[in-house]
């Protein structure tokens, strides 16, 4: 990929390198990072270096009459933002739509005056939620500048957002459909909830799961499962299903999708992970035979009580955002275990983030 925004913008760290070395360089990494634990063969998941990312983030930086996307400096360059011309790792939707839909505002004053950030989340079929962050008061105005705006564009929706104060135009939400192994899951993608960013690794990772999952005996339980972006597809390698999220809008989109998949054996709960491992012992999970544990947590990896929870179970699918917490996390729930499977996704190219998977058996 080649980018005129390489070598200005802070966020692909390693537009130097090609993408191809970039893995390997990664995957050393993770086998010296963790050459204290019997791992078998790192697996290698990518998909393409460009146009990867259905969610982004931009700045916007006001000079005279202009208006331009920004993204942080590089770190040699102290603080602040620095005005792009461009973003080629976003979605093909999203890239297509970033030059005009700042022209459109540039025209507009009570658009462009205080406009803060741009976020931008697609789906798979190019329709795109656009949200506009305001560093001032917006009043009823705006909605006949945005009823203008979406006339020019109507395959996007958008949000404004100011100091805790949210108006929608005219909904929130996506619905996105992913093709894991030939069968089609959909999913309501809610605005500024979590979901996963590169849409084409998202699909290999729940693969990989699922083919983990693939003969387990007993039922599972989920730990920050978000949407139910993993429930919904492993809840078919099990005969029930126990899954809990702390963001209450994050379990009414996994509800939604549990019904629109038509998948009848999950139970979901909102609260943290933490405050259900404390219902370990009160009897809630009667009737359910819990062996297995799928867990995808924040960066900050598993707190003491998770862990120990975690601990209990026979079987763990460990997805990880980051590997410092994951080599924390294994010291206890590998010691009476067996890494049975290491996969490395590459869910951020041109960037240090590695996102790994980790399959251990008692």
């Amino acid at each position: 990929m080649t980018c005129s925004s390489f070598g200005k913008c802070g966020s692909c760290v390693l537009w130097e390198i090609p993408y191809k070395k970039q893995l390997e360089m990664k995957k050393e990494r993770l086998k010296e990072m963790f050459s204290d634990f019997d791992i078998p063969e790192i697996e290698v998941i990518h998909g393409s270096d460009e146009h990867f990312r259905a969610r982004a983030e931009f700045r916007v930086w006001h000079e005279d009459d202009r208006s331009y996307y920004a993204m942080r400096k590089r770190k040699e360059e102290g603080r602040g933002v620095i005005p792009i011309e461009e973003c080629k790792i976003v979605d093909k939707a999203i890239y297509e739509v970033m030059e005009p839909l700042l022209k459109e505002i540039e025209k507009n004053e009570n658009l462009r005056f205080k406009l803060y950030e741009i976020n931008f989340l697609s789906n798979s079929k190019g329709e795109l939620i656009v949200t506009l962050i305001y560093h001032k008061k917006v009043d009823e105005s705006i909605a006949e500048d945005i009823k203008k705006l979406k006339e020019k564009f109507p395959h996007i929706d958008f949000v404004i957002r100011r100091k805790g104060r949210k108006y929608v135009f005219d909904k929130n939400y996506l619905i996105e459909e992913l093709d894991i192994d030939g069968k089609i899951y959909k999913y309501k993608i809610i605005e500024n909830t979590f979901s996963q960013p590169n849409r084409e690794i998202n699909k290999k990772m729940i693969s990989w799961a699922k083919r983990w999952a693939d003969g387990l005996k007993g039922d599972l339980v989920e730990l920050y499962c978000g949407n139910g972006n993993f429930t919904i597809p492993l809840s078919e390698n099990f005969k029930k299903v126990i899954a809990t999220e702390i963001n209450p809008e994050s379990i009414e989109a996994a509800t939604f999708n549990a019904e629109i998949n038509k998948r009848d054996n999950i139970s979901f709960m909102a609260m943290s992970a933490a405050e259900f491992s404390e219902l370990k012992n009160s009897g809630f999970f009667k009737g359910y035979d819990l062996k297995n544990v799928l867990i995808d947590p924040p960066r900050a990896g598993l707190d003491d009580k998770s862990r120990k929870f975690v601990n209990e179970f026979d079987n763990i699918i460990y997805i990880s955002c980051n590997p410092e917490t994951l080599h924390r996390d294994l010291k206890t729930l590998a010691k009476n275990r067996k890494i049975k499977a290491f996969a490395f996704f590459d869910q951020f190219p041109y960037t240090n983030h590695m996102e790994c998977g980790v399959i251990l058996e008692k």
